[in-house]
């Protein structure tokens, strides 16, 4: 009479495929955590496929099935992981908490050219959502100078229309644009500008929106 052990055939064959995932991912830079979520379907295939064995050879020969609940526990916790990050992989959750992990402190240089004020121009107004310095020089231009400072995965690229001008009569407007920002489910990229505007003296300044 034989004794057959369910559970150790797949505790097993588990064991080799995840060190051969973890080798692969380490050789080829893979990511091994695609490479786990095949572990799910594996392991209950094994478990199927342990239990057809049994019923097999039980009609052929005197076989006791006998559980190795330790070895079964262990593939069930692997089996149930895999299932959840399989979910969170579906639903995008996995994605969204891999880049959270990526997101990077930065600072950048904010830098536009000058724009020429034309001599028939009186008044300036100047449109923008985030706070500005405004600074007066002995010049005949308008420029945005700064700093920002923000959370990211990837470098910023500063907007080509953050700042855009147009000229209504002895009136001009100056607006101000705003960094694109990404909202993620879990940590949303975040964005702090320190910008000045420097403006021509003795040109009246109006201040719209901050």
């Amino acid at each position: 009479m034989k004794a057959w052990r369910v559970g150790s055939l797949s505790m097993g064959v588990t064991l080799l495929l995840l060190g051969a995932a973890i080798a692969v991912s380490i050789w080829n830079g893979t990511d091994s955590v695609n490479l786990l979520l095949w572990v799910a379907p594996v392991v209950f295939i094994l478990l199927g496929t342990e239990l057809l064995l049994y019923l097999w050879l039980a009609g052929t020969e005197r076989t006791v099935m006998r559980y190795d609940w330790m070895s079964v526990f262990f593939v069930s916790v692997l089996g149930v992981g895999a299932v959840a990050m399989v979910s969170l992989t579906s639903t995008g959750l996995l994605g969204e908490f891999r880049q959270s992990l990526q997101i990077t402190e930065r600072t950048a240089v904010v830098k536009t050219d000058a724009v020429k004020v034309p001599d028939t121009v009186k008044k300036i107004i100047v449109q923008s959502f985030e706070q500005v310095q405004l600074d007066k020089a002995e010049v005949q231009d308008v420029r945005l100078l700064g700093q920002v400072q923000y959370w990211a995965v990837e470098p910023m690229k500063q907007p080509e229309s953050i700042i855009s001008t147009d000229t209504v009569g002895s009136t001009m407007y100056v607006m101000i644009g705003s960094f694109q920002q990404k909202n993620r489910g879990i940590v949303s990229e975040s964005y702090h500008p320190k910008l000045t505007l420097v403006l021509p003296q003795g040109i009246e300044v109006e201040e719209r929106g901050f």
